[in-house]
């Protein structure tokens, strides 16, 4: 199925071509046809899956935890202290349009892109990890052994009552959500070198007296099968790599990047299947392939529009003479298909250099640039059935990534870049955007995380008569979140979200606040105990769309 379109197969070459001539003319360029800044961190990922790899260990961990007043966290006996990005995870969960966070902010250049939440921070886990554990102070690490199989499981159940689950300005419609969700990781090293496993969070939603109010399917009976949920096949064979990978997800997805209503929340069922390839040439040259075949299905028939298949061929070339800084070339070329004739099909191409390097022994810095050639079918179907859509993209992208840890109690990442990216209510988005955060261990016990955002954002096309339109927009804001270990067994978290959305669509501009509360206590060495609040509002200029949300979740997980 793969590669399958001639025409498509064509199209490819006519765009490659010149970019293969124009790279090899000496100048450097990009990244990922869907999503240029979370293409490297595919590959960062799967790098680190290989090294794991090369572990002769059988994968047990024994599971046991310490609290670290010093680092303000829970570490494993055998686990190295968390780093900055992991560090920051809990306030970006305040804002993160992740499972329960209730958050409008989500970044334009991400909308069009299913691989992950479109929240407007980059995720703080890789493409093979779930963006969900049950208990967020263990990290998952608790795990057990059945014969040769390693298995770690985490369990969470819960209940939530939220005042306007239907996020109305005139008509709040309240109801109790109840929730339950598994968190699984298992291996099986079948030899010392060939590895099946799996890694998910599934579970179920259920509405008591709205059911019909679910994001989507029935809400007497709604499946969540979270991001990285994958099962997975690593083989080694000599010097190369191999991870076979089949990755499922079932979740809530926008259709702008708004999310004022629940009619521009839609349902999405996600399968990639794809073979993923690292090796190492020599000591100094290595070289990472990847093949995937993403098929995306709306789960309601309002958004069926959405359904595409993207056929996907990327890779990068490494040089690092000396094993600690490196460079290469990375490039990729995607074959973009929509079931209806409604959005435009497409073939996108990146080419691009990177590099990075250790700066010191608390410091690490990537920098990336290059070109990207999006070429789109013309309309097929005019509007106001959809965007009429007539452009294609010639342009240059570049990234930028620095994370520091100061001393052992003060770490901060920033990134910013250009970048265009695969949207859904128009061909493509262009978005300049920089983010920033930082993680502080304040006192014994309490750790400080702030966080900020900016971007601007401009679509190929905006038709006024087409709803999933976006216009030009302007985003920016902050999180902060502080959280204190009372006792080694009581804690509590304080949040606050605000955030700043310009746009010259009809809706005009709007204000989001968000407050977050949290109270957890460990009532065994295994399970804790959650109660949260959260009280979400969003103000516009046109008033129509302004609303408010309060949301008390009780809950329990239980890591076995």
């Amino acid at each position: 199925m793969l590669f399958s379109n001639r025409s498509f197969v064509a199209r490819a070459l006519r765009v490659a071509l010149p970019v293969y001539a124009f790279w090899f003319a000496g100048q450097t360029f990009a990244q990922f046809g869907v999503s240029p800044s979370q293409s490297s961190s595919f590959f960062e990922d799967f790098r680190s899956r290989s090294k794991q790899m090369q572990q002769t260990g059988s994968g047990y961990k024994s599971g046991d935890v310490v609290y670290d007043y010093d680092s303000g966290t829970y570490m494993g006996m055998e686990e190295d202290q968390m780093r900055p990005d992991d560090l920051l995870r809990q306030a970006r969960e305040v804002s993160q349009p992740a499972v329960r966070s209730g958050s409008a902010a989500v970044a334009a250049r991400y909308v069009g892109d299913y691989t992950n939440y479109a929240g407007q921070y980059t995720s703080p886990t890789g493409y093979f990890a779930p963006t969900y554990v049950s208990d967020p102070f263990l990290t998952g690490k608790r795990n057990f052994a059945l014969g040769p199989v390693n298995v770690g499981l985490g369990f969470y159940g819960g209940v939530e009552y939220n005042s306007n689950v239907n996020r109305s300005n005139n008509n709040p419609i309240s109801d109790m959500i109840g929730t339950l969700m598994l968190n699984i990781t298992a291996n099986y090293r079948v030899t010392q070198n060939n590895v099946l496993s799996i890694t998910s969070a599934v579970g179920f939603d259920h509405y008591f007296s709205h059911p019909e109010l679910a994001p989507y399917g029935n809400g007497n009976y709604l499946l969540n099968v979270l991001p990285g949920s994958t099962l997975a096949f690593d083989v080694k064979a000599g010097p190369v790599y191999f991870t076979f990978y089949e990755r499922v997800s079932v979740r809530p997805a926008t259709s702008n990047s708004f999310a004022l209503n629940a009619q521009s929340i839609f349902g999405v069922f996600q399968n990639d299947a794809g073979v993923a390839m690292n090796w190492a040439i020599n000591s100094k040259w290595a070289l990472s392939l990847n093949i995937n075949n993403s098929i995306s299905k709306a789960l309601e028939s309002n958004f069926t529009l959405y359904n595409r298949q993207l056929n996907t061929f990327q890779g990068t070339l490494t040089y690092s003479p000396h094993g600690t800084w490196s460079a290469g070339y990375e490039g990729s070329i995607s074959l973009l298909s929509y079931e209806q004739e409604t959005l435009n099909d497409g073939v996108l191409v990146n080419s691009g250099a990177f590099f990075r390097t250790p700066l010191g022994n608390s410091t690490f810095l990537r920098v990336a640039g290059g070109l990207q050639r999006f070429d789109f079918d013309n309309p097929r179907v005019l509007s106001p059935n959809g965007p009429e859509d007539y452009k294609d993209l010639s342009d240059y992208y570049f990234n930028f990534s620095i994370n520091n840890q100061i001393n052992n109690r003060i770490s901060h990442v920033l990134s910013f870049g250009h970048e265009s990216a695969l949207n859904l209510g128009s061909n493509f988005i262009t978005a300049n955007y920089i983010n920033y955060g930082i993680s502080v261990i304040t006192s014994k016990g309490g750790r400080l995380s702030l966080t900020g955002y900016y971007e601007r954002a401009k679509p190929s096309s905006f038709n006024p008569a087409y709803p999933q339109t976006q216009a030009n927009l302007t985003q920016y804001g902050f999180d902060t979140y502080y959280n204190h270990q009372i006792t080694s067994r009581i804690s509590m978290g304080v949040g606050y979200h605000f955030g700043r959305t310009d746009s010259e669509a009809a809706n005009g501009d709007f204000d989001q606040h968000a407050f977050n509360v949290n109270f957890g206590m460990a009532l065994t060495q295994k399970s804790m105990l959650n109660l949260g609040y959260r009280y979400f509002t969003t103000k516009t200029d046109m008033g129509n769309l302004d609303f408010n949300q309060h949301r008390i979740i009780l809950g329990l997980s239980y890591n076995f």
